[in-house]
């Protein structure tokens, strides 16, 4: 693949949705990413819900630009084979638990005697240190501790994750961006260096205003819907046909409602005042938006240069002519036939970055014999070999497993 991290070969060892985004995001733009799997589907490929001739939906979200490669760390043949492809690589990147990290050779320290080259980028829910350093987490766990869920919601209700996984899609672009860092860094100390990216780590990163509103006052935010700390308006509001978020506007959005009275009224004369009348403030202009449907309410504010936006399904969106200007919805031609829809890249560098050198999401093992046999040059035999004591091994796990139950 072309793009600016052409040439830059990861080692992925990750599952669930951290891990997969970020290494999604460094092969888009052209890193050679080697996503390491065990010899038989687990995670992502076997969750259920929709998918594409047996892929999960949840595999190919997160998948796309890299290769697959079916290892047993735990076999001696394994083992020596990702030994041999951290010799030959940029960056180790895993959501691995830091004791399984340890005990298949993935971990930093064992990683860098290998390679002094080596950048290892350790996503986890805790951090590599810490009391909590070895405590299993996932999105949930992180939107949690670290307050999200307390300001998510309406006023009043029960704590509320937000609708995506932000706090494993923070994590992953986060570790994206320490490996560009490293990388960088790289090219002028000819050494490689560790990554150690948290979830609640992460998740407090982007409560960054909220924390700082309480260092400064003393008073804990609360959830306040689609509402602001501090400013007024800014909101969802219905409308005669649909939903509609207005942003900071005052007192543009007064007059488009014919409310200019409310300009003057000391109830709403100041972002202050607002605040504190914010209840009132948010009926008056409910009342007045049910008068008409949103689409013609928005035709009203883009003229007057008010921040405003549909509430869009997801149905809607992917028919949105700006996002497909962007190409934010794409198509690939899938390995096993047919083309497949997916969400883009966000980031766009339009003279590096070309949507049409992704590769679709791979199936398991389908990179084995070219990586092994192109990158390592082992014989069609010894990847055989290889290959079969990975399914030997994973036979009599699942023996040992069934006899303790």
């Amino acid at each position: 693949m072309k793009g600016p991290l052409s040439g830059i070969r990861i080692l992925a060892l990750s599952h669930f949705i951290a891990g997969p985004f970020g290494s999604m995001l460094l092969g888009d733009m052209g890193a050679e990413v080697i996503k390491i799997e065990p010899p038989e589907p687990i995670a992502n490929r076997t969750l259920p819900g929709p998918g594409h001739k047996g892929e999960s939906f949840y595999h190919l979200a997160l998948n796309r630009s890299k290769k697959s490669v079916t290892l047993d760390l735990r076999t001696p043949l394994g083992g020596e084979a990702f030994r041999e492809l951290v010799r030959i690589s940029d960056v180790v990147w895993t959501n691995l638990r830091p004791e399984p990290i340890h005990n298949v050779g993935a971990d930093y320290e064992t990683v860098r005697k290998i390679n002094p080259r080596i950048i290892g980028c350790y996503l986890t829910g805790y951090g590599l240190s810490g009391p909590y350093r070895d405590r299993p987490s996932f999105d949930i766990g992180g939107l949690a501790m670290s307050g999200m869920m307390s300001v998510t919601g309406e006023p009043g209700g029960p704590p509320l994750k937000p609708g995506a996984p932000i706090g494993d899609i923070t994590t992953g672009i986060l570790g994206a961006l320490g490996v560009c860092a490293a990388l960088t860094q790289r090219e002028r100390t000819g050494q490689g260096q560790l990554v150690d990216i948290s979830l609640l780590d992460s998740c407090l990163s982007t409560l960054v205003y909220e924390f700082t509103y309480y260092f400064c006052s003393g008073m804990v935010p609360r959830a306040a819907g689609s509402g602001h700390l501090s400013l007024v308006p800014y909101n969802a509001y219905n409308t005669k046909d649909g939903w509609l978020v207005i942003g900071p506007s005052w007192p543009r959005l007064a007059r488009v409602l014919d409310l200019e009275w409310m300009i003057d009224d000391p109830r709403f004369a100041t972002q202050q005042a607002r605040l504190q009348n914010k209840a009132e403030f948010d009926r008056i202009i409910q009342e007045k938006l049910m008068a008409a449907p949103a689409e013609d309410w928005l035709e009203l504010f883009y003229v007057e240069d008010i921040a405003a936006a549909p509430v869009n399904t997801l149905d809607k969106v992917v028919n949105d002519p700006q996002v497909h200007h962007r190409n934010m919805v794409f198509e690939l031609e899938h390995s096993l036939g047919e083309r497949i829809k997916l969400i883009g890249n966000p980031v766009k560098m339009p003279d590096s970055i070309d949507d049409t050198d992704y590769l679709p999401p791979p199936t398991l093992g389908q990179h084995n014999y070219e990586v092994l046999g192109n990158l390592l040059g082992y014989p069609k035999e010894k990847i055989e070999s290889l290959l079969a004591e990975g399914q030997a091994n994973i036979a009599a796990l699942r023996e040992h497993l069934h006899k303790r139950l």
